[in-house]
């Protein structure tokens, strides 16, 4: 989808908003979403180990984790208000 679809203006500003800063980009995909989760859950989850050791490593894991989870979140409002984009080379598959 792109950003002048129905799915897309029918947002409040606000969401928009929301979706645009936490993706640094207009066009938000899917996939960005679950690499930047996949990732943060693989580090947090290394940084809470070592966190064993250095207590300032476990903060970080933490924080990781958190982020994870926020995107995990903006996925599932993604996918419930329809706006994520998709490639030009998706659609053709």
């Amino acid at each position: 989808m792109d950003k002048n679809s129905d799915n897309w203006e029918a947002l409040p500003f606000i969401l928009k908003c929301w979706f645009v800063v936490n993706f640094l980009q207009t066009r938000p995909s899917r996939q960005s979403a679950t690499r930047i989760e996949v990732v943060g859950h693989i580090s947090g989850f290394i940084l809470c180990c070592i966190g064993l050791i250095n207590e300032a490593a476990l903060v970080g894991g933490l924080l990781m984790l958190s982020t994870a989870y926020l995107y995990h979140w903006l996925k599932y409002q993604g996918d419930k208000y329809g706006i994520w984009y998709e490639h030009e080379s998706a659609k053709g598959s």
